[in-house]
């Protein structure tokens, strides 16, 4: 195996000693997660009628794109979605996705309101991101992925101190 196997969801997937440098760098945290191995598809087009696969969710940034986050594979959901009259990008490679947990703690990461979620916007002193509520006080933010360090470590900064 290439030490590059943990860029592949399915090789991680498949060895579970394969780690991202992300994760290894979150070890231990107890507010902000890396999730980065979910399948990441952009999509544009008609987004009404995209039907859903098990394991798969459709984060809308306008009524024209979103973002199809996969746990299977995103090339297979590139093709479905092209045949459904779509265009879809494969983005895994390119975008981080970091879990936090706790509203104070996003709201110390940036202006979005919790209640418009999910929006495109800054993050962590201007990084391009995609928020979401995932559920209750957890949050996911989806990044370009070189930044990924960067605003994992704000995110990490902002926290200290923060009782739930």
């Amino acid at each position: 195996m290439s030490t590059l196997d943990f860029l592949s969801p399915q090789a991680a997937a498949s060895d579970v000693r394969l780690v991202s440098p992300l994760a290894r760098a979150l070890e231990g945290a107890q507010s902000v997660r890396d999730v980065s191995s979910f399948g990441k598809v952009e999509v544009r087009g008609v987004l009404d009628g995209v039907e859903l696969e098990p394991g798969e969710e459709l984060v809308r940034i306008t009524p024209s794109r979103g973002v199809l986050l996969t746990a299977g594979s995103a090339g297979a959901a590139c093709a479905r979605l092209r045949a459904a009259g779509l265009r879809a990008y494969d983005m895994t490679g390119a975008l981080a996705a970091l879990e936090l947990d706790g509203e104070r703690l996003l709201r110390r990461l940036t202006d979005l309101e919790p209640e418009s979620l999910p929006a495109a916007g800054a993050v962590a002193r201007g990084v391009p991101g995609i928020v979401q509520r995932v559920g209750g006080e957890t949050f996911r933010i989806l990044v370009p992925q070189e930044l990924g360090h960067y605003v994992a470590a704000v995110a990490l900064d902002a926290g200290e101190g923060l009782a739930r």
